[in-house]
């Protein structure tokens, strides 16, 4: 039988379990330990309470080996981690010289005073070891109990994210932590998941029952994982990239790439190849497929700006949209989204434009236009090509449709004008 890693996260905060701050910590763990061919098997999230950690940590003890914690290790009140630590380890705190001169010399660059609770901070449970963590006051914590290994991080995001690739994670590959995991996934877009199934599944009845194949559908995209676990990884990895290219060879253009990459970034690799730049003209969707696009580094080298035309004076006055077009057809209208297009090429000097104008709701729409009715264009001065999307009441759910399926259209059209292939 293989033998695999068992992990778990704990993350810690009553801000998570009442919603006001969204979990990104476990999924962002996840998604780094599966790099390396870790597999998380479970996780708990919990409240600032005494009571409700010690029952995750002794949860976690009884079905781990590996254990990563995130939250509670800052100056405040209610972060209480390291006392909950102390009593399950039965260990006392210790005033720790090595996270307080760190401490200080983080507060002494910005001119902060010290305070008593800046010291509090510096109390650890006298068996841990200091994980460095460059960008925060809070350090992280590395122990080992009973035969299972526990990481300890603060909650802040970025932080914990700096901990995990530069601490923790080359501590667990120097022992030994990366098994016979493997995966890979394959994006694709423009296809629901029962027709990818219906096309690909019937070409993958000879894959081995060791590798599993997941279908993770979001807005406009569709997600296929394979992963599987085998005593020979390099024969795991060869199997599966062989299964790969028989799906990416089946659905060809409708699948944007692999690995873990965003829509935007899979777009902006298409407009530098090619030497493009696009920019955006935005009504409904207020310049969120420009902050889509500029969210990854290095999108300086393919988009140029954005023009969020909400009112009919901006498109009009700014865009140039006809306003014999906008009495015709309304400013929800197919041929008021392509004078956008062309508008916005001729204002910035870009390649590709994208543009939206729609009634994003909960209401303000018409028999005739709808709530949720939103045009979509994709294209310059020479060609353009439109969409029309009927969707919800839901604004949210709405704006970020639109968004995602602007970005796709754009790459649509880079596929039907620049002959642009995955393969």
């Amino acid at each position: 039988m293989i033998k695999t890693h068992r992990v778990s996260i704990i993350t810690i905060g009553d801000e998570l379990l009442i919603g006001q701050v969204t979990d990104s910590n476990s999924a962002r763990m996840g998604q780094l330990l599966s790099e390396i061919g870790i597999e998380v098997s479970r996780k708990w999230c919990v409240g600032d309470e005494k009571g409700e950690i010690l029952y995750a940590m002794q949860e976690a003890q009884v079905h781990s080996d590996l254990v990563l914690v995130t939250g509670g290790l800052g100056p405040t009140k209610d972060d209480i981690t390291k006392t909950v630590m102390a009593e399950f380890f039965g260990v006392e705190l210790q005033f720790s010289e090595l996270a307080f001169q760190h401490l200080k010399s983080l507060l002494d660059k910005y001119k902060v005073e010290i305070r008593e609770m800046h010291k509090h901070q510096c109390n650890l449970p006298s068996n841990v070891e200091i994980l460095e963590n460059k960008l925060g006051t809070a350090p992280g914590m590395w122990a080992e109990h009973q035969g299972v290994n526990w990481a300890f991080m603060p909650g802040v995001p970025y932080e914990m994210e700096y901990i995990l690739q530069h601490e923790v994670i080359p501590k667990l590959k120097s022992l030994g932590y990366q098994s016979k995991y493997r995966q890979t996934t394959i994006q694709t877009a423009g296809i629901g998941e029962s027709e990818i199934a219906h096309r690909i599944e019937p070409l993958l009845i000879q894959m081995p029952e060791y590798i599993k194949l997941a279908y993770l559908p979001g807005t406009a995209i569709v997600r296929l994982r394979l992963s599987g676990i085998h005593d020979e990884p390099a024969i795991l990895e060869q199997e599966i990239n062989w299964y790969t290219e028989i799906i990416i060879h089946e659905l060809d253009t409708l699948v944007l790439g692999t690995g873990n990459d965003n829509l935007p970034k899979f777009l902006g690799r298409m407009l530098k190849e090619n030497g493009f730049y696009i920019g955006t003209a935005e009504s409904c969707t207020g310049g969120l497929m420009a902050h889509m696009i500029t969210s990854n580094a290095g999108s300086s080298e393919y988009f140029k700006g954005s023009v969020v035309a909400y009112t009919k004076e901006i498109k009009q006055d700014t865009l140039g949209v006809n306003t014999t077009i906008i009495k015709q057809n309304g400013v929800v209208s197919e041929q008021t989204v392509m004078q956008m297009v062309e508008g916005l090429c001729q204002k910035l000097g870009v390649d590709l434009a994208i543009a939206s104008s729609g009634i994003a709701g909960p209401d303000g729409g018409t028999e005739e236009v709808p709530v949720g009715t939103i045009w979509l264009a994709a294209g310059n001065r020479e060609s353009t090509i439109t969409q029309k999307l009927q969707l919800s009441r839901d604004r949210a759910r709405n704006i970020e449709r639109a968004s995602v399926m602007g970005l796709l259209l754009a790459r649509r059209w880079l596929l039907e004008n620049v002959h642009f292939t995955n393969k």
